[in-house]
């Protein structure tokens, strides 16, 4: 049942310990959520790194901000991206690779040259590529990571996010219901608002669907209100909800 417009907030956000990326450790269900809030939150710079067996990932960031990432799976890499996104035809990509392969420039060069991509449109689908290889750990539930505070490799091409944005979008793309519900609890689970909501939504980049949400938890509101009074479906409600909780723009009430 929803509370008063007025009620309190608590002021357990702003007391608690500032948080911190630790250095290296197994992943589980919540891991990769929770670190790349921990790199916006303190600001750090170095490289995350992430593995499961012979897969490796890794994420440069400079001062909280998610600036280039790379990834040993085939599947991560330029060429398949533009493949799959139907940006450019079979013909013209095994023509550009074996280019690539001869002149050991990179892909983006030789589209650039032989005029089958723009120099704008190869920095959008590369940070578009970039930003895909980030959003699949947060997929991961298991395997290892590690972090190391270096200066950041030179890139001619970053992305410069959040890593709050990073999580608004990763969670987003989560599809195990097990993985969310063990987050938001049941359909009587309550949430409000933080006192530091304004400042941490002001820049990231929430739906209209998920800035209805925020609205409804000026007072406290159940997973229940939530769902009935939402546009999005179900399943988005309580991804916004879980994500929402982990960037510190709501809290259980």
């Amino acid at each position: 049942m929803r509370g008063s417009a007025h009620a309190s907030r608590s002021t357990g956000a702003a007391s608690a310990p500032s948080p911190r990326v630790s250095r290296e450790d197994e992943i589980r269900s919540t891991t990769i959520p929770k670190l790349f809030h921990e790199l916006s939150a303190t600001g750090v710079t170095g490289l995350l790194t992430v593995t499961d067996g012979d897969i490796r990932k890794s994420v440069q960031v400079k001062r909280g901000l998610v600036l280039f990432a790379s990834s040993n799976q085939r599947d991560d890499r330029l060429n398949q991206y533009l493949l799959s996104a139907g940006i450019i035809g079979l013909k013209d990509l095994m023509k550009s690779l074996e280019v690539m392969v001869a002149t050991n420039d990179r892909l983006g060069e030789v589209l650039i040259r032989y005029k089958m991509l723009t120099p704008e449109q190869v920095e959008k689908y590369v940070r578009m590529q970039v930003c895909e290889i980030v959003y699949s750990t947060f997929q991961w539930t298991r395997g290892r990571y590690s972090f190391d505070e270096r200066p950041p490799a030179s890139e001619n091409i970053t992305i410069g996010l959040t890593g709050d944005a990073m999580v608004i979008e990763g969670v987003r793309r989560i599809g195990s219901w097990a993985r969310v519900y063990e987050e938001v609890g049941g359909l009587n689970a309550e949430y409000r608002t933080t006192r530091e909501m304004p400042e941490i939504v002001k820049d990231l980049p929430l739906t209209p669907g998920e800035r209805d949400l925020i609205r409804q938890c000026d007072a406290p509101t159940s997973l229940e209100e939530m769902c009935e009074a939402s546009k999005l479906s179900d399943l988005d409600v309580c991804r916004s909800v879980w994500a929402l909780l982990l960037v510190g723009a709501l809290m259980k009430a």
